[in-house]
């Protein structure tokens, strides 16, 4: 029992850089403008040349605007996220922080953020 404990926490920190090194990770201080499509889809700007897809469960994002700052923090102290329940994000409208619950986050190609439209942009 004991070795199968041992390579099952073996392979998740193996994957743990594997995943950072495949592009499905991002280090929070990275994260910069972002633009609500929509109440629950969040595009963000991850340094000069990335944009990330971020979607809510529910419509936590509903009245926010260019302006309206988020406030994320990592969820285990690291700062590299590589999947939704890493970061806690909340969005700080009129004065009120409202919790957003991250369902999924998806890195876009190049492609994909040349079709978005300019006011999505972050």
């Amino acid at each position: 029992m004991k070795r199968l404990f041992a390579a099952a926490f073996a392979s998740l920190l193996i994957a743990g850089p594997a995943a950072a090194q495949s592009g499905t990770c991002f280090r929070l201080s990275d994260m910069g403008n972002h633009r609500a499509a929509d109440s629950q889809t969040l595009y963000v700007a991850m340094g000069r040349k990335e944009v990330w897809r971020f979607d809510m469960n529910g419509a936590c994002l509903s009245g926010v605007g260019f302006g309206d700052p988020l406030v994320v923090t990592p969820t285990g102290g690291a700062s590299l996220i590589c999947k939704p329940l890493d970061l806690d994000i909340k969005v700080s409208h009129m004065g009120m922080l409202s919790p957003c619950m991250l369902k999924s986050m998806t890195k876009l190609t190049p492609a994909e953020v040349e079709a978005l439209p300019k006011k999505l942009k972050p």
